[in-house]
């Protein structure tokens, strides 16, 4: 393994770890003496760091830069996010008899990362760390419609678009008019384009910017789904993405309405 091991990316990740260590941050010199580096190098990767936004340069001293602190706040509010959503999950998954997941926006289509199974027998809900393709998942089209939809044409072209079943929507005229009906209703289905009989409904999670940045879905045999009246169905999964929404980024709202 150590044959693959990029030695200046690796110095990069020191540096980085030694500068977030330090309060007052470090100047060239500290760090050529404590990576034991040339001079030369040490300069050309912290050029790079603070390029790129994760260091900045303070008169002599690099200090830890906007990005990095960008990706520990979003880090943060990732685990937050999972936390404040698996009670609630727990809840719609007992009240609708379904199986629910919380998915994550991810290169190749929803990471699911959060599941709770339904007490049914016939739960059918993947496992979190599986990533489900974008044009053919619930929580998948719900990121494509907020997140990509002027992208459609060059992630077709690179192959993103899977045929799971014959009702998979590979097709750009017949996903693009699918998406624009997940942007007008505010959620997205999987109308047996996964798995034969399978059926999954996913609604978007805001933060308090509004951005999407999480999906709730419940998954199910199609026979279970037609136990539920749509419309009802429907509103249980919004409002449990509103209230893993208000938990995770408006919690003083939350505690607001509970002593009111």
């Amino acid at each position: 393994m150590v044959s693959y091991v990029i030695p200046n990316l690796a110095n990069a990740c020191r540096i980085l770890s030694l500068v977030t260590e330090s309060e007052q941050g470090l100047s060239l010199t500290e760090l050529e003496q404590r990576l034991a580096v040339p001079r030369t190098t040490a300069f050309r990767i912290l050029q790079t760091l603070c390029q790129e936004q994760v260091l900045e340069k303070h008169g002599k001293r690099y200090l830890v830069g906007a990005q990095l602190f960008k990706m520990g706040l979003s880090l943060l509010s990732s685990q937050r996010l999972q936390q404040q959503a698996l009670p609630m999950l727990q809840q719609l998954a007992l009240k609708t008899g379904l199986s629910c997941h919380l998915a994550m926006p991810h290169a190749q289509g929803a990471l699911l990362v959060e599941v709770c199974d339904s007490l049914n027998p016939m739960r059918l809900a993947a496992r979190p760390g599986t990533v489900a393709h974008f044009n053919c998942s619930a929580a998948g089209k719900v990121f494509l419609a907020f997140h990509h939809f002027d992208q459609l044409a060059a992630m077709a072209a690179d192959g993103l678009f899977k045929q799971r079943t014959k009702n998979s929507l590979t097709q750009l005229p017949e996903l693009t008019t699918e998406l624009q009906r997940v942007l007008a209703r505010g959620y997205a289905s999987d109308e047996l384009e996964y798995h034969d009989d399978v059926r999954c409904l996913a609604v978007p999670i805001r933060n308090s910017q509004g951005n999407v940045v999480a999906a709730v879905g419940v998954t199910g045999p199609s026979m279970l789904f037609c136990q539920h009246q749509h419309s009802v169905l429907i509103a249980s999964v919004k409002q449990t993405a509103i209230d893993i929404a208000l938990s995770t980024y408006r919690p003083q709202l939350v505690a607001n309405s509970a002593r009111g």
